[in-house]
């Protein structure tokens, strides 16, 4: 553990003075209790006992019931604030966490897959934020504190006899120490695994359909198998380290009591020693054995608590989006790529030297074969990914000088796959709108794309509750209030990616009529697997070899017999 991530470590930790707090009250009531229970038993076994006095029996009892209240009382406390202070942790946590995810980079997040997101957002906050607060006060009051008052506890009682047994220990903690690195690497590896099986539960999960479908039960149930095997034998090289770890350090600590027993023994019988001295020490010995053990305890879970951690950092510290521009964009005007080239990983090129001009408000569809770029193409418009060469004039300016926000409240981007949330229909289609969209021009604009009598036949109405797998709406109808969202937001650009690609042609007729609505005086783009929707485009792109190979009406590709035409010509909805 370096010196970095111990101060990211404090820098994630809410509440810093309610977690040094509760060390205090840690660290009290060990003191307390362990500097006073040697020296009233001492008091017990070679005064009050042997003298017969009653009174002092009596009154050291009371003390030591005070302080066992006392101390029962501050554990109850610090446990409450511990607990309160790691839920406080938890909820800042997922709240860095959740922020660092919507300011990154969209490309950095791609390469991280959902499931393993949402586990790091679940149950690795909930360990990260235990680590500091339960394991680092417990570590300090039990590792470092109590073994430094206890050693030198012993030293008091019996100089001679607490060197021996406190040497031993020390043997024990040197032979031991490879065997806490050992249980790190463990624990990594095996965290490793979790969170990649959890990930991949999740993915198949909410790809349930798909597995049907394809019939990938058994493929998937292997693969769980296959982890959860992975799984099982890095947790038996655990228990196998921790119980050679208890073992051995139960004979370190019967080699230390038989110690005591024999030097102590030999020093009572030559009437030098106390028979008082020869039980604390071996109580204390026995006390060192179960916080040695409740140590280990605390080892393992700091290790699969601090392995959360860093990969809470890791997401925490996601690459932001650039947004170094500082002008405003009120309208999109004019659009320009001037020799755009893109690569997601600086290696393999997806779009080499895009060049093309837009003047006025037109209708621009992409075509092409799967894979040759044209999604990439339009993702750069709202810069969901930087260029590599070359520059995207908006209005004859770099876009990148523009805000970012800016940018984006200028562009409407409905995407093949509806995006419904867990909202009434109302909020869904207000979702990112300005509040000051009134239900009446909600209800007009269903009315437009013929979607008004279906949400009206519903329970409540436009205030019926959806989300992704509810039957209420059809597919086409839930893209269809992705398409009144979009129009409300009245952006100046709209992206329009194979919309209509899964609908049938009933509702490819009212996503038509939609979009016809939607790109009134604006510039757009449309990706359309169905060509027939785009054959009246002011402009069609033919994307291939990651370049414009050719650019025109649909008259003037025809014309050319090129590759338009053959794509046009092959297709059975020409």
């Amino acid at each position: 553990m370096n010196k970095e991530t111990l101060k990211e470590m404090f820098n994630f930790t809410k509440n810093k003075k309610e977690t040094i707090i509760i060390g205090i009250m840690l660290m009290s009531q060990l003191v307390m209790y362990s500097l006073s229970y040697p020296f009233i038993m001492q008091l017990v076994v070679d005064k009050a006992i042997p003298e017969e006095n009653i009174k002092l029996v009596i009154f050291l009892s009371i003390v030591l019931i005070i302080l066992v209240i006392i101390r029962c009382i501050l554990t109850r406390l610090s446990e409450i604030r511990r607990k309160n202070c790691c839920y406080d942790n938890n909820a800042e946590i997922k709240n860095k966490i959740f922020k660092s995810i919507q300011e990154a980079d969209v490309s950095n997040l791609d390469k991280i897959q959902s499931g393993n997101l949402f586990e790091i957002v679940g149950h690795q906050a909930m360990e990260a934020a235990h680590l500091f607060v339960w394991n680092f006060n417990g570590i300090i009051s039990v590792r470092l504190f109590l073994t430094i008052m206890i050693s030198i506890i012993l030293l008091i009682l019996n100089f001679k006899l607490g060197l021996i047994v406190l040497t031993i220990f020390i043997v024990s903690y040197m032979i031991l120490t490879p065997l806490y690195f050992n249980t790190m690497k463990i624990y990594k590896n095996l965290q490793k695994i979790i969170i990649e099986l959890q990930g991949n539960i999740n993915e198949y999960i909410e790809s349930y359909d798909t597995t049907k479908t394809l019939k990938l039960e058994e493929t998937n149930l292997c693969h769980i198998n296959f982890m959860l095997d992975k799984c099982k034998k890095e947790m038996i090289k655990s228990s196998k380290i921790i119980s050679m770890h208890n073992g051995l350090f139960s004979l370190l600590t019967f080699t230390a009591v038989i110690v005591i027993l024999v030097i102590g023994g030999n020093e009572l019988s030559l009437g030098i020693g106390m028979a008082s001295t020869i039980m604390l020490m071996i109580d204390y010995v026995d006390d060192i054995n179960k916080h040695m053990k409740s140590l280990l305890e605390h080892v393992h879970n700091l290790n699969s608590r601090y392995n959360s951690f860093v990969n809470v950092i890791k997401i925490s510290k996601l690459q932001k989006e650039k947004d170094e521009g500082t002008k405003k964009l009120d309208n999109i005007d004019t659009l320009e790529f001037k020799d755009v080239s893109l690569s997601y990983d600086s290696k393999n090129m997806i779009l080499d030297k895009i060049n093309f001009k837009i003047n006025k408000h037109m209708q621009i569809a992409i075509v092409g074969r799967s894979g040759a770029g044209k999604t990439s193409l339009v993702n750069l418009l709202p810069r969901f990914y930087d260029i590599c060469n070359g520059s995207i004039l908006i209005n004859g300016i770099d876009y990148r000088e523009y805000k970012l926000n800016s940018l984006r409240e200028n562009i409407s981007y409905v995407f093949q796959e509806p995006v419904i949330f867990e909202k009434t229909i109302i909020d869904n289609i207000k979702f990112g709108n300005k509040e000051s969209i009134t239900k009446e021009q909600i209800e007009e604009v269903c009315k437009k794309i013929g979607l008004d009598d279906k949400i009206r036949k519903l329970p409540d109405g436009y205030d019926t509750m959806i989300n992704t797998e509810t039957d209420l709406l059809s597919y086409g109808e839930k893209q269809l209030l992705s398409f009144a969202r979009a129009i409300l937001k009245n952006a100046s650009l709209i992206i329009l990616d194979e919309v209509t690609s899964n609908l049938d042609l009933e509702f490819e007729k009212q996503i038509m009529k939609a979009t016809k609505e939607m790109l009134k005086n604006k510039i757009s783009f449309v990706i359309a697997h169905r060509l027939n929707t785009i054959k009246n485009s002011d402009l069609i792109m033919f994307l291939q070899d990651k370049k414009i190979v050719e650019i025109g009406t649909h008259e003037e590709l025809i014309k050319k017999h090129g590759y338009y035409y053959n794509l046009y010509m092959s297709k059975g909805d020409k």
